[in-house]
């Protein structure tokens, strides 16, 4: 009976082990790379987007997470507090006081989101176009996360 339990034991100890395995090789964007695959970037725009990808993938963020909060989430909050402010101040905003709260607050926030991947601004600029102008990727990021992207597949002139 004690052999049986240590064979039962052993048993369940080995394909503990090897599913953890299986889970550590797979990377956050797995996905992502498979439907980008189908257009085979190549140069620059290859070596920005693989940059791009597995500096989030080291950190275990998805795509979808990482746009969401760097494009709508910080920039909505900023612009939420802004207002409070104007509003308790009884100030007009015009366009330059926008443009001031803009490069003041917005812009180091995003920034700051961004090292924390260590991405720069180009990296992910050359990345996040070669991503939302291809009617596949938009059509992926869109359903998994609901960005709400533009769908390329709208405007009549340009197909894959």
């Amino acid at each position: 009976m004690k052999k049986n339990s240590a064979l039962i034991g052993a048993w369940c100890v080995l394909l503990l082990s090897c599913s953890q395995n299986q889970k550590k090789d797979a990377k956050a964007n797995d996905e992502l790379r498979t439907v980008i695959a189908k257009y085979k970037p190549t140069g620059d725009t290859l070596k920005y987007v693989n940059s791009f990808l597995k500096k989030l993938d080291d950190k275990n963020t998805e795509i979808g997470t990482f746009i969401n909060k760097y494009e709508y989430q910080i920039e909505d909050s900023c612009y939420k507090a802004n207002k409070k402010l104007w509003d308790s101040l009884s100030f007009y905003q015009n366009e330059t006081a926008q443009e001031s709260f803009d490069s003041l607050f917005i812009t180091p926030q995003m920034k700051k989101y961004r090292e924390h991947f260590a991405i720069n601004f180009d990296e992910y600029a050359i990345a996040r176009e070669f991503l939302v102008s291809r009617n596949s990727t938009v059509k992926y990021l869109n359903k998994k996360y609901k960005l709400g992207l533009w769908d390329p597949t709208l405007d009549p002139v340009r197909k894959d």
